[in-house]
């Protein structure tokens, strides 16, 4: 749906396009993520591409999602370190871990920009397919 959805979509739109029925099918699109081995942000990208976001704009959108989930993620971790006082995992070290991951995120949404920017996405589709194939198989032989 990745590909067809980059193919012949139209591609033309950016997020200040966006109007809320299509913010909210987008987000209701981020719920089908919820189904074992659906990518949150390839279901959401998939969407903004149907609805004729530009890819850079779509994968922007999608990642602007899973800010306030992430955030709230971070946020019990936060409560439950600071609550149980658990001795495998300190406040601080649990802070640190976050921000880490917070500044590897950047870095790595903002090549993931550049990426969609210049090849596409039809690299990102081929690799959805192989891991899928991988999978089915690993589980078929097992």
């Amino acid at each position: 749906l990745l590909y067809v959805a980059d193919a012949f979509g139209l591609l033309r739109n950016t997020v200040r396009d966006l109007n809320w029925k299509s913010a909210l099918m987008i987000g209701g699109a981020q719920a089908l993520s919820l189904s074992p081995g659906t990518s949150r942000s390839g279901i959401t990208m998939t969407a903004g591409l149907f609805l004729g976001l530009k890819r850079e704009d779509a994968a922007r959108f999608s990642f602007l999602l899973a800010v306030p989930a992430t955030g709230m993620a971070v946020a019990k971790g936060l409560w439950d370190v600071a609550r149980t006082g658990d001795d495998q995992i300190t406040f601080m070290q649990f802070v640190v871990g976050a921000l880490l991951s917070f500044c590897f995120g950047l870095v790595v949404i903002h090549v993931f920009l550049g990426l969609i920017r210049k090849i596409g996405v039809l690299p990102f589709t081929i690799y959805r397919v192989c891991l899928g194939v991988a999978v089915l198989l690993y589980v078929a032989l097992r």
